[in-house]
């Protein structure tokens, strides 16, 4: 029975920093598919529309990795309860912003909500896992947040179509029911923080990112794609004539068939070795998605979908690759590789919008699409 207890409880865990991932991750997608919606209220050109994702990306570069440092001081769910309610916040106030210079707040609440939350909840997950199923839980963690990411434009689009564009607000109520929920049955975490944290914030972060740098180019180079892509993809679809909902299905297509990949490309990992995935998917991804930028309607689309969801097939791997190069600071670790790639990898938009208003948004596509390959001469080196 007392054995039974114990193997259930790091199940309860995962299950429940799972499901904030969702929650926290369900809102992701809001902007790129409301964004057409926002470009028309607001009158913006795509230069202050590449800028809006680049806000969140800032963000999220600058305050993540020490938000990975407080993760590691505490056993107590502090974050992965907080992150969530924040970011659902910035999503419920968007629509009610007046101007350009507040949805942009609304923006850095919502960011600065995903950076609260991700350190925490992804070095947890595979701390409470023990290492005979650290990548299983890491996975099964990851694969949470990619189906929140998945399901957020329809959702978005859902809420937008059924109640209008200010109903916004009802996204809080699941995630303050579910902050309860955790600070009800999980009110601690099982690790023991970490004593070697307790140096200085930017110490602490230098020490992980020396060791974990060639995981991080690579996360990078496979981020701005992926965020790229999927970040203007609606917009390119509404151009060429496509609708609202045509952009929110291909961002539900691309990240739930991601969940799909990454599952495959953990289980292929174990046999033949996450580096040859990790290649495989960087070689192949790109050309797919440059080869969708010449193609038309729904071949393009296909194509569209096809490649970035296997790009983001190698994020569990190179997550738990860092984790287990740096067992001592998990939180720091997936904070660099989670959000500090993330968020930077997000700023790219913004040069990108500028690209966009001068060359077009197909060329764009092409330049975000080419990025991965440069990034293939470091899983040459050994780390």
């Amino acid at each position: 029975m007392e054995t039974d207890v114990r193997e259930r409880k790091p199940l309860l865990q995962l299950a429940l920093l799972s499901a904030g991932h969702f929650f926290n991750d369900v809102h992701s997608a809001f902007l790129p598919t409301l964004l057409p919606e926002i470009i028309r209220k607001l009158s913006l050109s795509m230069t202050q529309a590449g800028f809006l994702n680049s806000t969140t990306g800032l963000i999220q570069m600058i305050t993540i990795p020490f938000m990975g440092v407080l993760a590691d001081r505490t056993n107590r769910p502090v974050y992965v309860i907080a992150g969530p309610i924040l970011s659902s916040v910035g999503i419920a106030l968007m629509p009610f912003a007046p101007s350009y210079g507040m949805l942009l707040l609304c923006l850095g609440i919502f960011s600065f909500g995903s950076s609260t939350f991700h350190p925490q909840g992804q070095a947890s997950s595979g701390a409470v896992a023990g290492e005979s199923r650290h990548a299983l839980f890491v996975s099964l963690f990851s694969g949470a947040g990619m189906l929140g990411a998945a399901f957020s434009p329809l959702y978005a689009v859902f809420l937008v179509k059924t109640f209008g564009y200010k109903s916004l607000p009802i996204v809080l109520v699941p995630t303050l029911a579910l902050a309860f929920v955790v600070y009800r049955y999980m009110p601690r975490i099982d690790f023991t923080p970490s004593r070697h944290s307790q140096s200085g914030f930017l110490s602490s972060i230098w020490q992980v990112g020396k060791v974990i740098w060639p995981v991080w180019a690579i996360s990078l180079a496979r981020d701005a794609t992926f965020q790229g892509v999927r970040f203007f993809l609606p917009l390119f679809l509404t151009l060429r004539g496509g609708s609202l909902a045509q952009g929110g299905f291909s961002i539900f297509a691309i990240t739930l068939l991601a969940v799909v990949a990454s599952l495959v490309g953990g289980w292929l990992a174990d046999r033949y070795g996450p580096r040859n995935i990790i290649a495989f998917t960087l070689a192949l991804s790109p050309l797919v998605i440059f080869a969708a930028t010449f193609a038309d309607g729904n071949l393009s689309l296909a194509l569209f979908i096809a490649g970035t969801a296997l790009l983001d097939a190698s994020s569990p791997m190179t997550l738990a690759m860092g984790q287990k190069l740096t067992p001592h600071a998990r939180g720091v670790a997936s904070s660099l590789l989670m959000g500090f790639s993330w968020g930077l990898a997000g700023m790219a938009t913004y040069p990108a919008g500028m690209i966009a208003d001068v060359f077009g948004l197909t060329a764009t596509m092409r330049v975000f699409a080419l990025l991965p390959l440069a990034s293939l001469p470091i899983l040459l080196r050994r780390f």
